[in-house]
C-alpha cells in the first residue's frame, strides 16, 4: 500500500520550513526515500519566498523559527491567491488547546505532533494529497469566533480544512494515548524489574552461606515471567565444579545438561571470559525434550569465575534484552554475594583457628611457667644451704659464683611470675564499674614513691575523666606506666612526671609524660611485645612484660595504647578508653 501511494505521488514537491539543520536533513532523507522532491528553508521568510517561486504541492513547517514563525508563514500562504490552495502541515509540540486553535486560525490544513513518527508523517502526507482534489470541488468557508482557555480566536478556514485538522487532532490524540499506554506498560515492567532486583539484592545481602545465595538468587530470577527454571554450578578451583542449587526444574530435563556443569552446551560462554554477554541459545540437549531456550552467564569477580548460573526460558513467552539485562545484573550480584560469603567463612575459620592457637599458647605458657618454678626454688634453696654450711671453707670466688646463681634464679622466678600474670590476663573476667582515674593514679604514685625512698620526684596530676572498666586491671595499667616513668627518669637530677588527658572522637586519652631516658622512635614497634626491651638490664632492670600487659588490658577494655619518645629527653605514653 505504501509503495502504491509513493508511485502515485512521484514527483510531488514538498517544501520544508525548519531552522534545525539536523532535523531538516532527517526529514529530507525520509521524504526523498519515498520519491518526493524536497525544498528546504531555514526560516519562515525564506520558505515564503521559495513557495512563491516554486509553487510546492505541500508545505511542512515548524512553529518556532526566526524572522517568521510557522503560524505566520501559514497565514501568509493562505493570504496569497496563488498559494492559498497549497496544503500546510504544522509541526507542533501540541502542548495544549492553543496549538489547535492557532492552527485553525492561520488556516492550516493539518498538523503533526513533535517529535513525529515517520510512518505517521508519511500517512498524513498521503491522506492530504489523496484528498486535495476533493477539497477543490467542495469549498465551504466558515467564519466563527472561538474562546479557548480564555483567548479569542477567529476561524475563517474552509470546512474541509477544519475537518482534516480535527481528524488529525483525533489521530494524534489516539497516537498519544497509545504511546501513553506503552509508556505505562514499560514503567510497570521497569518497576517490576526494580522490585525484583531490590528483593534479590536484599536477600543476598542477608545470605550467610553459598546455598542461601544460590537459593535466594534463583527464587528472585523466577519472579520474572519469562524465566521458568534455573540452576547454578560453583567453581571450587582445583577441586573442580559442584552443584550449587536449582529452582523449578521441569520433569524430563536431560541429566546430561545438569551433569555437564560449567560446560553446558557448545554455545555457552566459557567461564573466566570477562564481559561475556548473555544470549539466548537453542541448547542441543534441549531440542525435542521441552519448549525451552537456554541462557547462561558466568559469575565473575574480575576475571575469576566463581561459577555459572543457568536459566530456561519458555519459548511461548520469550525474553527480550531487558529481561536478559536483569538476569545479568542478578548474576553480578550473585558473584559479589558468593565472594562475600566465602570471605566471611574464611575469616571465621581463621578467627577460630587463631582463638584456638591463642588458648593453646596461653595454656602452654601457664603450664611451662608453673612447672619451671619448682626446679628454680630447688636451685635457689640448695645454693643458699651450700653458702651457709660451707661458708668458712669457700673461697671468695666460690661465694661470688653462688651469689650469681641465686640472683639469676630470683630474676628467673620474677620473669616466670610476670609470664604467668600475662597468661592469666587473657582469661580473667572483667568486672566493670566506674573508675575514678584521678584518685587511682594518685594512689599508685604514692605507693610507688613510698617504696622509692626519699628521692624527690615532681609529680603533676590534672583532673582526669572517669573510666568504665575493671578497677584491678586499670590499676595495673597505672602501676606499669607510672612505675616505668619513675624508673627511666631515676637518673635525672630533677625527675618530673606529668599526667593529664584529652577527649577526642568518643575516647578519653590519658597521657603520662616524663623527662627520663626516652627511646628511639625507630624501635617503637617493639615497646609492647613480650620480653621486648629497648634498654639493657644493667641500665634499667626489668622483665619486659609490663608494657605487654598494659596493651592487653587496654585492648580488652576496647581501647588502644601508643607512645612517643626522644632519646635523653623523655617519653610520653598514651592509652585511650571509650568515653563513659
Amino acid at each position: 500500500m505504501a509503495s502504491q501511494a509513493t508511485n502515485l505521488f512521484q514527483g510531488v514537491t514538498i517544501l520544508i520550513a525548519e531552522d534545525s539543520p539536523t532535523q531538516a536533513e532527517q526529514l529530507r532523507f525520509l521524504l526523498e526515500a519515498h520519491e518526493f522532491v524536497v525544498l528546504l528553508a531555514g526560516n519562515g521568510k525564506d520558505a515564503l519566498a521559495l513557495a512563491t517561486a516554486h509553487r510546492p504541492t505541500l508545505v511542512i513547517t515548524d512553529v518556532v523559527m526566526p524572522e517568521m514563525d510557522g503560524y505566520q508563514l501559514c497565514t501568509a500562504i493562505k493570504a496569497d491567491p496563488e498559494l492559498k490552495e497549497t496544503p500546510v502541515v504544522i509541526v507542533t509540540s501540541l502542548a495544549g488547546l492553543q496549538d489547535i486553535a492557532r492552527s485553525l486560525e492561520c488556516g492550516a490544513d493539518n498538523f503533526l505532533r513533535k517529535p513525529y513518527d515517520p510512518a505517521m508523517l508519511i500517512s498524513r502526507i498521503n491522506y492530504i494529497l489523496l484528498n486535495r482534489n476533493l477539497r477543490k470541488s467542495s469549498k465551504v468557508q466558515i467564519g466563527a469566533e472561538l474562546y479557548l482557555e480564555g483567548k479569542r480566536h477567529f476561524i475563517t478556514a474552509e470546512r474541509e480544512q477544519i475537518v482534516d485538522l480535527l481528524v488529525s487532532t483525533y489521530e494524534e490524540a489516539m497516537h498519544m494515548n497509545d504511546e501513553l499506554q506503552q509508556q505505562q506498560q514499560a514503567l510497570a515492567r521497569s518497576n517490576q524489574m526494580l522490585r525484583v532486583l531490590y528483593r534479590v539484592a536484599e536477600s543476598l545481602m542477608h545470605a550467610l552461606t553459598e546455598a542461601e545465595v544460590c537459593e535466594n538468587a534463583l527464587q528472585g530470577i523466577m519472579e520474572l515471567a519469562c524465566f521458568r527454571a534455573g540452576w547454578i554450578y560453583l567453581n571450587d578451583g582445583p577441586a573442580g565444579w559442584r552443584y550449587g542449587g536449582d529452582c523449578n526444574l521441569p520433569a524430563g530435563l536431560p541429566t546430561e545438561l545438569l551433569e555437564a556443569g560449567h560446560k553446558l552446551c557448545q554455545m555457552s560462554p566459557k567461564p573466566g571470559e570477562a564481559g561475556v554477554e548473555v544470549a539466548l541459545r537453542v541448547c542441543e540437549q534441549l531440542i525435542g525434550t521441552a519448549r525451552f531456550n537456554h541462557a547462561s552467564v558466568p559469575l565473575l569477580i574480575g576475571e575469576h569465575c566463581l561459577g555459572v548460573v543457568n536459566i530456561l526460558i519458555d519459548t511461548t513467552q520469550p525474553a527480550d534484552d531487558e529481561d536478559l539485562k536483569v538476569f545479568k545484573a542478578i548474576a553480578n550480584e550473585v558473584a559479589i554475594a558468593l565472594e562475600r560469603v566465602r570471605l566471611v567463612a574464611n575469616l571465621a575459620l581463621r578467627a577460630s583457628q587463631l582463638e584456638a592457637a591463642n588458648k593453646e599458647l596461653e595454656s602452654f605458657s601457664y603450664s611451662v611457667s608453673h612447672d619451671l618454678q619448682a626446679p628454680l626454688r630447688a636451685i635457689d634453696g640448695f645454693a643458699g644451704m651450700l653458702a651457709r654450711r660451707a661458708d668458712a671453707r669457700l673461697e671468695p670466688e666460690d661465694k661470688r659464683l653462688l651469689s650469681v646463681v641465686r640472683e639469676n634464679s630470683t630474676t628467673m622466678r620474677q620473669l616466670i611470675q610476670e609470664l604467668l600474670a600475662f597468661s592469666r590476663m587473657g582469661n580473667s573476667p572483667i568486672n566493670a564499674s566506674r573508675v575514678d582515674m584521678t584518685a587511682q593514679a594518685q594512689e599508685v604514685f604514692d605507693s610507688l614513691q613510698a617504696a622509692n625512698g626519699e628521692r624527690e620526684i615532681v609529680f603533676e596530676l590534672a583532673e582526669l575523666p572517669k573510666a568504665w572498666g575493671d578497677r584491678t586491671l586499670i590499676r595495673q595499667v597505672w602501676a606499669n606506666l607510672i612505675g616505668n616513668a619513675m624508673k627511666y627518669s631515676s637518673r635525672k637530677d630533677h625527675p618530673r612526671i606529668v599526667i593529664d588527658s584529652t577527649a577526642e572522637n568518643g575516647e578519653n586519652i590519658y597521657r603520662i609524660r616524663d623527662n627520663g631516658a626516652g627511646f628511639d622512635m625507630h624501635y617503637s614497634n617493639r615497646l609492647f611485645g613480650v620480653f621486648q626491651r629497648l634498654h639493657s638490664q644493667e641500665e634499667f632492670p626489668g622483665s619486659g612484660v609490663g608494657l605487654a600487659n598494659v596493651q592487653r588490658i587496654v585492648s580488652r577494655h576496647g581501647g588502644r595504647v601508643w607512645a612517643e619518645g626522644w632519646v635523653g629527653e623523655g617519653a610520653v605514653f598514651y592509652f585511650a578508653l571509650p568515653t563513659v
